[in-house]
């Protein structure tokens, strides 16, 4: 009897503490999520989630931005992961792409990388440094031109050594500093 007296009193305060629980805190927090995962899913940023959240399932400005935040990270953080993931799977086809790329008779390898469906930014590193590795035969490459007097040195490395548009325009920005600080 003494058993059953106890375990009656335990439930009913373990209902009482839940209840309250429940009326204090408003929503648990898989129906939080659950409204999170909604409302990041109709916009585009974590702002947008914010709004939603405010409006939809008034939720208090603060908390809802670092919420929807928190979510949106999360997400970015799964993204790349997988993008990284299936980019590694395929890491003999870009070697293939990368030594065909800096082959390329236009030395653009960032515009020929960028075809292969490279995003900008991998294309952009991938050349940089093929462009570090080569760094000694440029030097070179640089001061032949610039020992020839009949064209401009950036003309000269796009003409005869294939360097990109951007790459010569900057040896020639830089040179044209030089000279103005040494007048």
């Amino acid at each position: 009897m003494r058993r059953t007296r106890w375990t009656r009193w335990t439930r009913s305060r373990f209902t009482a503490a839940l209840t309250l629980a429940l009326l204090a805190g408003g929503k648990s927090a898989a129906r939080k999520a659950a409204e999170v995962r909604e409302c990041s899913a109709i916009t585009m940023d974590a702002k947008g989630a914010a709004q939603c959240l405010v409006l939809q399932h008034n939720w208090n400005q603060t908390e809802a931005l670092r919420a929807a935040t928190v979510y949106q990270q999360h997400q970015d953080s799964l993204n790349q992961s997988r993008a990284d993931s299936t980019w590694r799977a395929d890491a003999g086809r870009h070697a293939r792409e990368v030594s065909a790329c800096a082959t390329d008779p236009s030395g653009e390898v960032v515009r020929c990388l960028v075809g292969y469906g490279w995003a900008d930014a991998r294309a952009a590193a991938a050349s940089d440094s093929l462009w570090r590795h080569d760094a000694a035969k440029h030097k070179n490459e640089l001061t032949r031109c610039f020992v020839q007097r009949n064209m401009q040195p950036g003309a000269c490395l796009q003409l005869y050594y294939k360097w990109s548009p951007e790459r010569a325009l900057a040896v020639d920005d830089s040179i044209a500093r030089a000279k103005m600080k040494r007048r």
